[in-house]
């Protein structure tokens, strides 16, 4: 027992001496290794290299010695300085004693915090070409590899190839790999976490933030070039994908790549798609059997790129979102994407077969496929008796909350998109079939606008759609609608695209309020702004019972609108309003949205008075208002007017002809007739009733030129004649009988006050100043005659220079000759009815 515990004793000694002699060894030839290491890798770079710090340690791999690097840069081979690698460690671990005698042979390697930049330029040429070329024999070296321990910890890695326009970069946290080298072959096997922060290929990013559990198998041959790819196998989520080929690259860029998934479901498939195709699917889950596999072959040059191949599909399946109410059940597809150059797009086909199944127990199919990425040949059909809710309860719509209802849908559309944006060309795209869509509700955009009851169908005929009997209620009003939306699928793939709506329109009530401030109303604000889309063509019949806007609420409105090129035409309009009717025609230019220009002539026949003054707010003054009025007027009304994009008016632009006639009027409480009870000593004047007052009444300038008219009242007859200007300041003439000269101060009154044959004397007033103050003062004889001549003369020129007569006709024919947008006589229907 004793000389077992001495034998033990000196094999421990020994054992202590021996490292105690390794590590001082280590030590005492420090500098003489690290110069010879140094020396022999020099030999076989052609690149700078920068180290800030050099050190060996015999414990990181004992017994082998490794020779640590700190803060290393390696520079690329492209001309500048640009970094191939940096890292904070780089440890290579060697045998001592070989190390010693001037050989290296490393059998470990460490690598910690990296970043390599791999890069191609524009002409094809990579910056990872580090090595030194032979020459003409083979050029010897002291380095020898034998990794069979190889680790990298936080290492990112960048791909960059101008030349092919690719943009990739991963990350790997850590990653353990054993490589055994047996003359010009390495065989290679890894295992780690791989993270995929983009693979980009063109204007695409595929496999963004995916992390993949990696197990290799590689063999790869260093004198003909060829990595091997033996069965080795990648995991992402809860599914495994079986990964087998090769990739030489000694004369050409081969490559030849099987990918078979295992266990996968819905979920892996769509996240390995490009995040702007699928960002709204990553969270759908499937039950069920899912296959999906790939294959890669092709030389990868300046001028070719591989084949690719993808097989996917589903049988028996059930798809879902955790998080929604609807499933699509019993689901069967089968799809394939196929391209025989992996960058060009336009020989890629999409194929989705035999797709169908049950959604919240409604059956539906429907097929696609896509031709020539580039310019897409799109053939699609739909075909299904559907919950409305269920869609959105499946797949949410943006902006679509509260879905109810029923839709029947059968539509196929086939044909080049391209040829959408042309109207020459577009109605080469074959649409056909029907929508028919029973009682739907919904609320729509941040609005929450409600769309309640839509029935109806609509029937695709080409780029057209035939709309028939479709009724429902948005917010408030109700409609009917039987025509045509022109161009309608071109205006919904495509942006800025025109759109033609040739339409009847029945309603039982318009809120015309509520539609401009959904239609132009402003966020946050009860203000909107108006405008005509330069895209919209419109030509509209209407039959609407009632109408609310603001005050005005008229009744039995019947008419054509008109919209082409940001101009509105309303044409034989009719509705009855304050008590009559009204008639119009006229046409609104909003090419200008902050400038309105708009033409109008109108015929109102029966309108009340006090009726009229009220629904427009007292046409915004103070100084004769609703209360004052009454009695029924006939007119005729020519104007021309500028609106702001508020449809608020610019004063100065407004002119106006008003033939009017007014029968059984009244002009009640109205102070500055009845304060001329001072001169006409006649109390009735603050009650006038009149059976019949006529004139020609003229607008320009911001001011109303009222020609002399005559007023026979119950109490007198009085001329009057003056200006109104829109900011309030008042003119009126007045000539009156003198009935009484005991409140008259005849010397005040000279010059005034005109004596008759008959012996019915005349007193010739005026009111002056502003509506708030004005006063009543004597006109003298020498003024009145001026004044009254003057003010007929100048508003007769004025009604002469303003001859709207066959404007609107002319505007009218402008448009009809515009050639702008033309809807194809071929594909002309009856409108239904």
């Amino acid at each position: 027992m004793k000389k077992l515990k001495r034998l033990f004793f000196y094999l421990s000694l020994a054992l202590v001496v021996v490292i105690t002699s390794a590590v001082l060894a280590v030590f005492l030839y420090k500098d003489q290794i690290i110069k010879k290491f140094i020396a022999e890798a020099n030999k076989n770079l052609s690149t700078p290299i920068r180290i800030g710090k050099i050190d060996i340690s015999p414990w990181h791999d004992f017994p082998n010695m490794a020779i640590i690097f700190s803060d290393v840069y390696i520079e690329d081979s492209h001309p500048g300085n640009y970094p191939l690698l940096t890292a904070e460690e780089i440890s290579f671990y060697l045998n001592p004693i070989e190390a010693w005698q001037g050989k290296y042979s490393i059998r470990g390697l460490q690598i910690k915090h990296s970043e390599t930049h791999l890069k191609i330029d524009p002409e094809g040429r990579s910056n990872y070409i580090i090595l030194k070329e032979s020459s003409g024999s083979k050029q010897t070296t002291a380095f020898s590899f034998n990794l069979k321990n190889v680790s990298i910890h936080d290492a990112q890695v960048f791909y960059k190839d101008q030349y092919r326009n690719q943009d990739h970069s991963f990350y790997s946290e850590k990653l353990l790999a054993s490589i055994d080298a047996q003359g010009d072959l390495y065989k290679i096997d890894a295992g780690g976490l791989v993270a995929i922060e983009k693979i980009g290929v063109q204007s695409y990013e595929f496999l963004k933030g995916k992390n993949f559990e990696v197990q290799a198998d590689l063999l790869y041959n260093d004198d003909l070039k060829i990595l091997q790819i033996n069965p080795s196998r990648l995991q992402l989520r809860n599914s495994q994908f079986k990964l087998t080929g090769s990739y030489q690259f000694k004369d050409k860029n081969l490559i030849n790549i099987h990918c078979e998934g295992e266990n996968t479901d819905i979920q892996t498939l769509i996240s390995l798609m490009p995040e702007n195709i699928t960002h709204r699917l990553n969270q759908y889950q499937s039950d069920g059997e899912i296959y999906f596999q790939v294959d890669l072959k092709g030389e990868i040059s300046s001028r070719k790129s591989p084949a690719i191949s993808v097989q996917f599909g589903c049988s028996e399946s059930t798809l879902f979102h955790p998080d929604y109410q609807a499933k699509i059940k019993n689901a069967n597809l089968k799809g394939s994407f196929n391209s025989t150059e992996l960058t060009d797009l336009s020989k890629a086909v999409l194929t989705l077969e035999n797709v169908n199944g049950q959604l919240n127990g409604r059956d539906f199919t429907t097929d696609l496929s896509i031709k020539n990425f580039k310019n897409p040949y799109v053939s699609f059909h739909f075909k299904g008796d559907l919950e409305a809710a269920a869609i959105t309860n499946f797949y949410p719509i943006n902006d679509i909350k509260d879905l109810s209802g029923e839709i029947n849908v059968d539509v196929t559309l086939e044909g080049y998109t391209e040829l959408l944006k042309k109207k020459s060309t577009a109605q080469q795209v074959r649409t056909s079939g029907t929508i028919e869509m029973r009682h739907l509700f919904f609320t729509y955009s941040e609005q929450n606008i409600q769309l309640k009851g839509l029935t109806g169908i609509l029937q695709f005929t080409n780029n057209d759609l035939a709309l028939s009997n479709v009724k429902g209620q948005l917010e408030n009003t109700d409609f009917r609608l039987n025509g045509f939306f022109k161009n309608i699928i071109t205006f919904l793939i495509f942006e800025n695209q025109p759109i033609g709506i040739e339409a009847d329109l029945q309603s039982n009530y318009v809120d015309l309020d509520q539609l401009f401030e959904l239609g132009f109303g402003q966020k946050g604000t009860e203000d909107f702004k108006f405008t005509i889309s330069q895209n919209l063509h419109l030509n509209f019949n209407c039959d609407v019972k009632s109408m609310h806007y603001k005050r005005f609420k008229p009744t039995h409105i019947i008419g054509n609108l008109f919209i082409k090129n940001q101009t509105a035409i309303a044409r034989n309009i009719e509705f009855n309003s304050m008590g009559g009717t009204v008639s119009l025609n006229g046409i609104a230019d909003a090419r200008n949205s902050k400038a309105i220009d708009v033409i109008s002539s109108f015929k109102v026949t029966g309108i009340q008075l006090d009726s009229a003054f009220y629904v427009f707010e007292n046409f915004h003054q103070q100084f004769i208002e609703d209360r004052h009025l009454k009695g029924r007027a006939i007119a005729e009304v020519e104007l021309e007017m500028t609106l702001d994009d508020k449809l608020r008016l610019f004063q100065e632009t407004l002119i106006a002809n008003i033939t009017t006639t007014i029968t059984n009027g009244e002009l009640n409480d109205f102070e500055p007739l009845y304060r001329l009870d001072k001169y006409l000593d006649d109390d009735g004047l603050k009650h006038l009733r009149f059976a019949e007052l006529k004139n020609d009444i003229h607008i320009s300038n911001k001011t109303v030129f009222i020609p002399q008219m005559e007023v026979r009242s119950n109490v007198t007859n009085i001329q009057i004649s003056g200006t109104h200007t829109f900011d309030q300041h008042i003119d009126y003439r007045v000539i009156a009988p003198l009935r009484s000269r005991k409140k008259i101060d005849p010397d005040e009154a000279f010059g005034a006050i005109e004596d008759s044959q008959t012996g019915q004397s005349r007193i010739f007033l005026k009111i002056i100043g502003t509506a708030e103050n004005y006063r009543v003062l004597y006109d003298k004889d020498a003024v009145k005659k001026k004044i009254a001549s003057d003010l007929k003369k100048e508003a007769q020129e004025l009604k002469d220079a303003f001859k709207l007569k066959g404007k609107i006709r002319k505007k009218e024919i402008e448009l009809e000759e515009d050639d702008y947008f033309e809807w194809s006589d071929s594909t002309r229907v009856d409108r239904p009815k």
